[in-house]
């Protein structure tokens, strides 16, 4: 008789209450928790949605900040942001970014373009860093031809002051765009017109394959095993944890990138991190190579503590070190 049994596809990798994946490719994420301490329900920060990749359904959320009503003349720096959660989840509707990306504008008054980037496992690295250049190529081609600009931007932006910024996840890939557009520069054929003012790097997610002191025994909200799992589902198949898209500082890696002629850098490191050895290595690594590199250290702080406790100390204080950076 003909077998009619079919098997249920069984679970591969799971991150209880986040996301399962499942041995048929597919993933069912779960609804995402507010990691806001107090959601910003401000009114005085406008937003819009715009599409810069129809093919690849590419979009992004457009911010403006609160002196746009007041002063509708003004240009005010442009923030290129990468939201972070382990390129598995998360995008710009999700209600912890959005928040985020209000508060921000509001605090800097700045525009800030919050990016939608393609997902992991389905779509592994490098695509979200494929992505986040077709997002800056947008923004170029603004500056080239004013029939294509949004008309925010074309009204309100200051194009000369781009600044890429991310967190976690996203932090690893505003880093990645910063060293593709230094590439870049040297490249007639790639070469863009429009320039990287500096690059803000929030706890970026990098990693390794030998264990970090700040990795033992770690009470860190990022978890060693969390970690691990985000980076077998992002990195391309039969990769480890020492790719370069993971170690920025592993074999092959460090003469490249020291060659380079990188924007400066604001580099975000919470004490408390489990990433936070290896962001401290990468740091001293970009000093020893001449590097334009600032390092603001939140000892007693963890990974994500700014989405924690969004008007707690150190949470002012980064927003104030970050607007210095871009004065």
């Amino acid at each position: 008789m003909p077998n009619n049994f079919e098997c249920e596809p069984l679970v591969v990798e799971e991150i209880p209450g986040y996301f399962k994946v499942y041995s048929d490719g597919s993933v069912v994420r779960e609804d995402e928790p507010s990691f806001l301490s107090a959601i910003s329900e401000r009114d005085d920060v406008l937003y819009k949605d715009v599409v810069f990749d129809e093919e690849a359904e590419l979009w992004a959320r457009l911010y403006l900040p609160p002196l746009m009503k007041t002063n509708s003349n003004s240009r005010v720096p442009v923030l290129l942001y990468f939201h972070g959660s382990g390129f598995i989840l998360s995008s710009p509707a999700s209600p912890h970014v959005h928040s985020m990306c209000k508060l921000w504008a509001a605090k800097l008054g700045v525009i800030i373009i919050s990016v939608k980037y393609r997902l992991a496992p389905e779509h592994r690295l490098p695509a979200a860093y494929q992505d986040s250049i077709v997002a800056l190529r947008w923004l170029e081609a603004m500056k080239k031809d004013d029939a294509v600009a949004d008309p925010w931007l074309q009204s309100h932006a200051d194009l000369s002051k781009i600044f890429v910024i991310g967190d976690s996840a996203g932090g690893n890939i505003a880093h990645h765009l910063g060293v593709w557009a230094a590439k870049a520069s040297g490249e007639a054929e790639n070469a863009m017109e429009i320039k990287i003012k500096g690059m803000i790097l929030l706890y970026p997610f990098f990693g390794c394959e030998d264990r970090m002191p700040s990795q033992e025994g770690s009470l860190s909200i990022l978890k060693v095993e969390h970690s691990d799992a985000y980076w077998r589902l992002a990195l391309p198949l039969g990769s480890n944890r020492d790719h370069p898209f993971c170690n920025p500082v592993g074999e092959g890696t460090e003469d490249s990138i020291s060659k380079l002629s990188l924007p400066p850098i604001l580099f975000v490191v919470p004490g408390r991190d489990t990433t936070r050895d290896k962001q401290l290595q990468y740091c001293e690594f970009l000093k020893n190579s001449g590097k334009e590199v600032e390092v603001l250290l939140f000892d007693d702080e963890d990974h994500g503590f700014n989405y924690l406790d969004v008007e707690g100390k150190s949470a002012v204080e980064l927003h104030r070190r970050t607007s210095d950076f871009m004065k």
